[in-house]
């Protein structure tokens, strides 16, 4: 299984196009949970389970985002910290395209 972000609710055909990929459970459940912890972060920790984000919650979630990218640059993990670090770069880049419109809801789960 998978971690991914896409609209709710989608009303054109990019909205249902939308789909970003965040990381295999493993890597969520290796990487990205011990990196939330450490970091006190509180949005990031709730992909795994599921969680809604609306316009309105954008810049709470981005500020997690790049706390968690700089984690992962930081650390000695090679390859796959840079693979997190990329896919954590595209959800900063694409969620404020996705919640643009107004009403619009990200899932990421």
């Amino acid at each position: 299984m998978s971690i991914s972000a896409f609209i709710l609710e989608p009303v054109n055909d990019d909205e249902r196009q939308y789909s970003v990929p965040v990381a295999a459970e493993a890597v969520f459940a290796e990487c990205w949970e011990p990196a939330a912890e450490a970091l006190g972060l509180q949005w990031v920790p709730l992909f795994s389970t599921g969680i809604e984000i609306a316009k309105e919650d954008l810049p709470a979630v981005l500020d997690e985002l790049a706390r968690l990218k700089q984690w992962a640059l930081d650390q000695d993990g090679g390859e796959r910290m840079e693979k997190v670090a990329g896919r954590i770069g595209l959800l900063q880049t694409e969620l404020p395209k996705a919640l643009q419109r107004v009403g619009a809801v990200v899932y990421i789960g």
